[in-house]
């Protein structure tokens, strides 16, 4: 706005003189400047503005991993070189520009601004559907995590960066999500081949190193990166923090078994040399690692933890119908998965081994829950390792006991021939229901309380041929397992199941198909069986059902033996109600029936049968392997 100064000169004044109109004018002009003043008293160019504690932090926190730009940390930087409009028109002349600014200048900020700078470029080159834009993709995610190991770990640019620095913890995430981005786009099905990559600025060759990893040699069908997967159905998603990316090796399938296996693992790069090095063609090594092998590696004498992912893998190897189906399966058909044990991860000498043992109609699908909250626990996981036993739940209780007995003592005596890792002697033994019972007879001592109970006399007085006695000996008479230690029950009936009635086992009976060689050797025990005194076996006692009826002698005698000296033993027993003990019921096996008064713990839940993935069981028999490994602490 333009003012007109309006003077006139009267006599003998030589001083300019305002008119009225002209000091009205004036005075309005003070005004505005006035409030122009004020107005800027209240929005300084530099200044501070409250917006609360959650936006400021969602400020602090952007970076190139969770958003479409860079952090300020790499403002900074492009700021220091005046490339922040360059870098929005053309991103690979300002990497090739800090690239070699890098080369001669040792702030180690260089190479953290590379990396954030590579990865947003690798994600806008992803955004595109084209081949050549997906292997420029790759190129730069290949390169973040190159520049971000050079941050992290390289020798240059003084001391290394503090582990509280939020540039090191953005740092950590360009590293893993970079090679994972890589291990996604170019590596998934190739194994790992040696060779060069080309990267924006050089190249670098790597050099696939199997560093703890079994069977990798004799590969896999592919390798999935466990980010790239979401998983549902388990409660704690178990990820162990560090550097490197969590993948799933995928078996090839076998035709022997109908499962798909697969193991959890860690690819690490190490970087040789530093940013000097790339444009002549720097080296690498992507190392593998197996979840269960190693928890870290070393670099220049420093000992860095590797990043894990251990649910998703038990989340993509329980996605298969069958292993859902095989419970119910097995109960009326048979085998679908061959009977035995089955360890959830593979044999670690030093670790004591936790078996597992499943109900009726179950399968080791329904311990997922536990075995992945248990494995979460970093001392659970340095001491033990977890097994689960697969068999034929509609099978008379006596065969499916022995054949656990028989998988637990060829596993031991396969895994450790020359009996030289004490671990496998202190074996926890947990079933749930009808598993409770098969557990119980691998710690105890029966005598020949059973044949007592069933023929009405001792086993020495029977009148029997020698392959008879055998018979008898061999599914009547139980010595404790010498490696088990500990056993914990979990809804288990040990004075029967009160839904184990006359229809039921009818029905059951009517229904199950048993396999030929199974109906010839439940044929055999049934005829020996008539003779020591038990009058229609076959039609009392021929299936899991009939075995956990309340009117089963042997059952009832089975129920009053304790563990054997040396074993402890546990009870978690279901109440689905309000009922205080002696009463209630978890739909499925009373309470009368689960208790047994020689154990050295009891717990109540509130739940219904099934209650194996219940926090507050899993929690109890996290304390129940504790205690254990307490009890074998030298005094």
């Amino acid at each position: 706005m333009r003012w007109t100064l309006n003077r006139t000169r009267t006599t003998g004044n030589f001083g300019a003189h305002w008119t009225d109109k002209a000091k009205v004018r004036g005075a309005y002009a003070v005004s505005i400047m006035a409030g122009l003043l004020l107005f800027c008293a209240c929005a300084t160019p530099i200044g501070t503005r409250d917006v609360g504690v959650r936006q400021s932090y969602e400020r602090i926190h952007i970076s190139a991993v969770n958003e479409e730009g860079y952090s300020t940390a790499s403002a900074l930087v492009l700021h220091r070189f005046f490339l922040e409009e360059t870098f929005k028109q053309d991103p690979d002349q300002v990497i090739a520009t800090l690239h070699d600014k890098a080369c001669e200048d040792e702030r180690r900020d260089l190479l953290y601004t590379l990396a954030e700078l590579c990865y947003l470029s690798g994600d806008k080159a992803h955004k595109l559907i084209d081949p050549a834009s997906q292997e420029r993709a790759g190129r730069y995610y290949l390169a973040s995590a190159v520049y971000a190991y050079l941050y992290l770990l390289g020798t240059r640019g003084g001391d290394p960066p503090n582990p509280y620095d939020r540039r090191f913890r953005v740092a950590c995430d360009l590293y893993n999500a970079g090679l994972a981005q890589v291990l996604a786009l170019r590596e998934r099905e190739r194994q790992f081949e040696d060779g060069a990559r080309q990267l924006p600025v050089g190249s670098i060759f790597l050099e696939r190193r199997i560093a703890k990893f079994p069977d990798a040699q004799d590969g896999y069908d592919a390798f999935i990166p466990a980010d790239e997967l979401s998983v549902y159905g388990l409660t704690v998603r178990d990820r162990h923090p560090g550097l490197g990316t969590p993948f799933i090796a995928v078996a090839k399938k076998r035709p022997d078994s109908p499962v798909t296996r697969s193991v959890p693992g860690a690819l690490f790069l190490r970087v040789e040399g530093d940013v000097r090095s790339l444009r002549q063609g720097g080296r690498g090594l992507m190392e593998l690692y197996s979840a269960y092998e190693a928890r870290d590696v070393t670099v220049d004498s420093k000992v860095v933890p590797l990043e894990f992912d251990l649910s998703a893998q038990l989340a993509y190897a329980l996605n298969q119908p069958l292993l859902w189906r095989a419970g119910s399966l097995q109960f009326f058909r048979g085998e679908v998965v061959p009977s035995g044990i089955y360890p959830m991860q593979p044999y670690s000498p030093g670790r004591i081994p936790v078996v597992f043992v499943h109900g009726t109609f179950s399968s080791p699908v329904w311990w997922a829950e536990m075995f992945n909250t248990l494995r979460a626990d970093p001392l659970l996981w340095a001491k033990y390792q977890f097994w689960c036993y697969i068999y034929d739940s509609s099978k008379p209780l006596v065969l499916s006991a022995q054949h656990l007995r028989e998988s637990l003592t060829r596993t031991i005596e396969t895994l450790d021939p020359k009996g030289e890792d004490p671990a496998l002697a202190q074996m926890v033994v947990v079933g749930h229901s009808q598993g409770g019972l098969l557990t119980k007879l691998t710690a105890t001592d029966t005598g020949d309380a059973l044949v007592q109970a069933i023929a009405q006399k001792r086993f020495k007085e029977l009148q029997l041929a020698p392959d008879e006695r055998e018979i008898v000996k061999r599914y009547l008479i139980y010595k404790p397992l010498p490696f088990v230690r500990r056993v914990v029950f979990i809804s288990t009936p040990h004075h029967g199941s009160y839904l184990a009635g006359q229809w039921a086992r009818r029905l059951a009976r009517s229904i199950i198909m048993l396999p030929v060689d199974l109906v010839k050797t439940t044929s055999e025990l049934f005829s020996t069986a008539e003779k020591i005194g038990m009058k229609g076996v076959a039609d009392e006692f021929g299936t899991s059902l009939d075995s956990m009826s309340p009117k089963n002698p042997g059952l009832l005698a089975l129920a009053a033996i304790p563990p054997a000296p040396g074993i402890q033993g546990h009870s978690i027993i279901a109440i689905d109600g309000d009922e205080v003990p002696p009463e209630g019921a978890d739909g499925v096996v009373a309470y009368r029936s689960a208790h047994v008064d020689y154990v050295a713990s009891e717990f109540i839940v509130r739940s219904g049968h099934s209650c194996q993935s219940h926090p507050l069981v899993i929690e109890e028999v996290r304390r129940i392997l504790l205690t254990h490994l307490e009890s074998m602490a030298p005094n």
